[in-house]
C-alpha cells in the first residue's frame, strides 16, 4: 500500500497549445538546474463498479490501467481533499490480462462483511479514460516529484458526451509534499493553471449520472 500525495491543476479546456506548455516546463526546469528525466506513454484506464455503484458508496475507485501492453489493477480507498492537495491510499497489482482479480487485494481493506467474490461478479466497466501522458521525474532538494501533463478524454461510451483531459498532476515520490507547492509555484509563473478538486475519477462518475 502507498498513499498517493498530489496537487491536481486543470489548463485550459483546449489541449491543443500543450506541446508548447511542456517545452515550457522543461525550459524552466533546465533554467533552474533542476534535475529531471522525461518519459512519455499512452494510458488507457477503465473504472469498475456495480450497477449501485457500490463502490463509489465505499469511496473506493477501482481501475484497469494498460499501458505499453501490460495491464495494472488499482484501487482506491478512502482519502481526503484540500483545495487541490489530493491523499489517497492505494493498492496497486501487476496483472495478467485485463480481467479483474479483487482476491490479490488485501482484504483489510473492505468494509465488514463485504463479499469479494460476489461484489467481483457484479462489477462492470462504467467509464473510461484515454490520454498521453508526459511525466518529468524531477529532483528538487531533497524531495523526489513526478510532474504530469495528461492529455486526453473521458468517455462512458461511443454516443454519450466525452469530457476532457488536460491537466498537470504533481506526485511525491519521496520527500516532503511542501515540496509540491513550491514547485507548484514556480509552474504558475509560465502555465496558466487552475486549482482542480476533481480527479479523473471523479469527473468519469459524474459524466456517468449524467449520460
Amino acid at each position: 500500500m502507498t498513499v498517493e500525495i498530489e496537487l491536481k491543476y486543470q489548463l485550459s479546456a483546449n489541449n491543443d497549445g500543450n506541446d508548447a506548455v511542456a517545452d515550457d516546463i522543461s525550459a524552466m526546469l533546465s533554467a533552474q538546474n533542476i534535475s529531471f528525466e522525461i518519459k512519455s506513454h499512452q494510458l488507457t484506464n477503465d473504472y469498475y463498479d456495480t450497477d449501485n455503484l457500490a463502490l463509489r458508496a465505499m469511496d473506493f475507485g477501482l481501475r484497469i490501467r494498460t499501458v505499453a501492453g501490460r495491464y495494472e489493477q488499482t484501487i482506491k480507498t478512502a482519502g481526503k481533499v484540500e483545495g487541490c492537495l489530493h491523499q489517497r491510499p492505494e493498492y496497486n497489482v501487476d496483472i495478467a490480462d485485463n480481467s479483474l482479480k479483487l482476491a490479490l487485494f488485501p482484504k483489510s481493506i473492505w468494509p465488514q462483511n463485504t463479499n469479494v467474490e460476489a461484489l467481483e461478479k457484479q462489477l462492470q466497466v462504467i467509464f473510461s479514460t484515454n490520454f498521453f501522458r508526459q511525466t518529468w521525474l524531477i529532483h528538487q532538494d531533497d524531495s523526489i516529484i513526478e510532474l504530469a501533463l495528461d492529455r486526453g478524454e473521458i468517455t462512458t461510451s461511443a454516443k454519450a458526451p466525452k469530457l476532457a483531459i488536460n491537466e498537470l498532476e504533481i506526485e511525491l515520490v519521496n520527500g516532503n509534499k511542501e515540496a509540491l507547492f513550491i514547485l507548484a509555484e514556480q509552474l504558475g509563473t509560465i502555465v496558466k493553471m487552475t486549482p482542480g478538486k476533481l480527479s479523473k475519477a471523479a469527473r468519469g462518475y459524474s459524466l456517468y449520472h449524467a449520460r
